[in-house]
């Protein structure tokens, strides 16, 4: 297997894993989707996370661009 994922196609497919995950985050009252409150609040952690998901999917047999 040799599938090519863009950068862009891995942020969603990063984005989509952590919203079905662990759903959405109430903040005072109001619902946001993790991965926005991710992004947002730790930016940092967002990249790590994501490399690490890139690196998951490279065991898998992907290739990531960018990566």
């Amino acid at each position: 297997m040799s599938d090519m994922i863009t950068e862009y196609d891995l942020e969603d497919m990063y984005k989509d894993m952590l919203d079905d995950c662990y759903g959405v985050v109430e903040i005072a009252g109001m619902t946001y989707e993790t991965s926005r409150v991710l992004k947002d609040t730790d930016p940092i952690a967002y990249q790590v996370g994501m490399s690490d998901y890139a690196s998951s999917l490279m065991e898998d047999g992907y290739e990531v661009e960018g990566y």
